[in-house]
């Protein structure tokens, strides 16, 4: 056994055996502990208020609302003007409110929308309206006013489903994607207007009163000289009941509508507030003094949400309220590291930021974003979820960031073993206004398309773990409000949050080998996973070239698991500061480490033989590599350098709505793969890496992608001349 693996074992016990945690007696001892003394995961509970937490979305704007004028242009939006007044009675100190760089671009406003039922007269009636429901005028509408027969078209985003129907000089009703129906019925068929009951992102028909957001496109620029009518440009969204009536007058006989809109364009530049609790400078020659917590105030001009996303929001604001008050008290000691907060227009918010403050983002240690995270559990039928960086980018912080998830789920539900507690949380973290239910969680894989996608996608690479509450049963929909909120979901992700961040910026070099110990053992219990699935592979092939695909594939999922999880343990070493004993210790606990590799390849082939064996095929311990991966094995992408300002490259070479067949890989497929080609790995590599995180992809399609980014010049691609294992 070497030194190094010694002292990672005796590291590893001796961080086991810390008495973090007051030990209760018998069964209802805590079935976990964390970085933070019992007492003070004690102060920080007691601290942080859901309560707090939920007036601030009522404060800061808790449901869509029609913005004023006064909010555009030279003016500011309202939320947030209300968020630096709330952070700066918080204490929290260099608020402000940024604007990013650049000339405003013109952004629809609606001012005015009525529907009106007017034929049959019995059924005359105000059916809804903008003043009362945000949701339910389509953004880009134009000023107009029309009146017009009814006619139902079904799904209406289709062009089979305007066969055989007149619905020019008409008033389309469908139950798809708004957008869709307003192109297929106005720009194509003549219709002078559209109208929607969808229900929103996939979700069943069970909250029928629920308006779902839906758009329709600009109006084109030379709309008029090919034909379209600006007073056919509107659309509304209604609910499903709203929908369904309408539907029940149709089958009577004839119904008119009236469409009444008025609406404008104003320029609108969406500012980012921001605000610090400062660092004692202690850690400033380390080059990574800061911890960032990011939330969206905005989503689009005129979108708003109570979950989505004031409650990101409003809990960072609680943290930062909390923790200043703990600091005071005494509770918890002034962080080394600065804490930063963004509170941003969202994605395009964060990049201005990054863009703009490059100096503070080369010290940014790590990031928490927070999109969604105050729903209701038991409403909603969801789960807190916490969302890892990529694989790519293996980072000590999501486990910090576990540990405290894990901790809080596991103390905040009913164990059967310790039934005699009388029905009790081992450590009961609610809120008064809030519910008593158990904290449902899970873990996940990375997944962007939020604020923590910019810093990950950033050059050079900052860790970001993100949180959301999922599914959401008013996610972009008029029933977004405070009423879907839970103050005791609000105050465990406080509770969290500011744990995570709390280690984060207290963390020292004389740290990083208790934090990478940490790592090591939910990497352990990773590798587990990733183990038994590569297993379960080889269980199901029923024939010889099958079954060598399987071993291959395991073989690799074996190799690239251990890459990832030593990678996470050796990100411990950004906090040593170049202390080599401290390197060194590290160093010695990934090497224990990535000494399963070995032990975990012999399983493999155990079971490579095994069914072998069952299934009557000739085995092969060494894998031959067939034509293609020997190709790929040879060729060596590099992704060119990338401004740091620009967009993240999240999605594909293609974006959304280019026309073209689909490119060879998608979505996060895509995004690792571009990841990986740093220039020291093969195709074949990176191959086996994204397989390994995502589940098999063809090799060949690999291959198609990166032929597609070198044709486009987003790559070099190098040919070695040889095989490389």
């Amino acid at each position: 056994m070497s030194s190094r693996i010694r002292l990672a074992i005796g590291l590893a016990i001796a961080i086991v055996t810390l008495p973090n945690l007051a030990r209760l007696d018998g069964q209802e001892q805590y079935d976990r502990t964390t970085l933070i003394p019992a007492k003070t995961l004690a102060a920080i509970a007691n601290e942080v208020s859901g309560a707090q937490a939920l007036n601030h979305v009522i404060d800061i704007a808790g449901y869509e609302r029609d913005r004023r004028a006064s909010e555009y242009g030279e003016g500011l939006p309202r939320e947030a003007e209300v968020v630096a007044s709330i952070a700066r009675e918080a204490g929290l100190s260099a608020v402000a409110i940024l604007r990013p760089a650049g000339e405003p671009r013109l952004q629809w406003d609606g001012e005015e929308g009525e529907l009106w039922i007017e034929e049959p007269i019995a059924s005359r009636r105000l059916l809804t309206r903008y003043r009362d429901v945000a949701a339910t005028l389509a953004p880009n509408s134009l000023t107009t006013e029309v009146t017009a027969n009814l006619v139902f078209v079904g799904r209406g985003d289709r062009e089979a489903d305007y066969e055989g129907k007149d619905v020019k000089g008409k008033i389309v009703l469908g139950w798809g994607s708004l957008g869709a129906i307003h192109g297929l019925a106005v720009t194509r068929y003549g219709a002078a207007g559209a109208i929607s009951y969808g229900v929103s992102s996939g979700k069943p028909i069970d909250r029928p009163d629920q308006i779902a957001w839906g758009s329709i496109g600009t109006f084109p620029p030379d709309g008029e000289k090919t034909g379209l009518s600006r007073a056919s440009w509107f659309g509304f969204n209604l609910s499903h009941r709203m929908g369904l009536q309408l539907v029940d007058l149709l089958d009577k006989g004839t119904v008119r509508l009236r469409a009444k809109v008025r609406a404008s364009q104003y320029p609108v530049q969406l500012p980012t507030v921001t605000a610090t609790i400062p660092g004692d400078g202690s850690l400033a020659a380390t080059g990574k003094d800061e911890v960032v917590f990011v939330a969206h105030l905005f989503e689009g001009a005129t979108k708003q949400g109570a979950n989505d996303n004031t409650s990101g929001v409003a809990v960072q604001l609680e943290i930062a309220r909390a923790w200043i008050a703990l600091v005071r008290s005494g509770a918890l000691p002034a962080p080394r590291r600065t804490i930063r907060f963004l509170w941003v227009p969202e994605i395009s918010g964060t990049m201005a930021y990054l863009r703009e403050h490059r100096e503070e983002a080369l010290r940014m240690l790590a990031a928490i974003n927070m999109d969604m995270v105050g729903a209701n559990q038991t409403l909603h039928r969801n789960s807190a979820n916490l969302a890892y960086t990529p694989f790519s980018l293996p980072s000590f912080v999501n486990d910090v960031g576990a540990q405290f998830v894990e901790w809080v789920g596991d103390t905040n539900r009913e164990k059967v073993h310790n039934r005699r507690i009388a029905y009790a949380f081992q450590n009961p973290m609610t809120d008064p206004r809030g519910s008593q239910d158990p904290f449902r969680f899970s873990v996940e894989k990375f997944y962007g398309a939020t604020d923590n996608q910019p810093f990950v996608d950033y050059n050079p690479r900052i860790p970001t773990i993100s949180f959301d509450n999922w599914p959401d049963i008013a996610y972009h929909t008029s029933e977004d409000s405070p009423s879907v909120l839970d103050a005791t979901q609000m105050k465990r992700m406080a509770f969290i949050g500011l744990a995570i961040a709390h280690v984060l910026a207290t963390a020292t070099a004389a740290d990083a080998p208790a934090i990478a110990s940490l790592s090591a053992a939910f990497g352990q219990r990773r590798l587990g996973d990733y183990l038994s699935i590569a297993m379960m592979r080889m269980a199901e092939a029923a024939t010889a070239e099958a079954l060598q695909a399987a071993y291959k594939e395991a073989l690799a999922n074996v190799r690239w698991s251990y890459w990832r999880e030593t990678g996470q343990v050796r990100s411990a070493m950004v906090l040593t500061a170049g202390d080599a004993r401290l390197t060194e210790r590290v160093e010695a606990i990934a090497d224990a480490m990535a000494a399963g590799e070995t032990v975990d390849r012999k399983r493999v082939e155990a079971a490579y033989l095994g069914r072998a064996a069952a299934i009557g095929a000739p085995p092969a311990l060494r894998p031959v590599l067939t034509p293609d991966e020997q190709a790929a094995s040879r060729l060596v992408p590099a992704m060119k350098p990338v401004d740091p300002s620009a967009a993240p490259r999240f999605g594909g070479p293609r974006g959304r709505g280019s026309q073209g067949p689909p490119p060879p890989l998608t979505g996060y497929y895509a995004s690792e793969a571009r990841s990986l080609a740093d220039g020291t790995r093969s195709i074949l590599d990176i191959h086996g890496a994204i397989s390994t995180e995502f589940g098999p992809v063809p090799l060949e399609r690999v291959m198609a992608y990166f032929r597609t980014l070198e044709k486009a010049g987003s790559l070099t691609i190098s040919d070695t001349g040889s095989h490389r294992p």
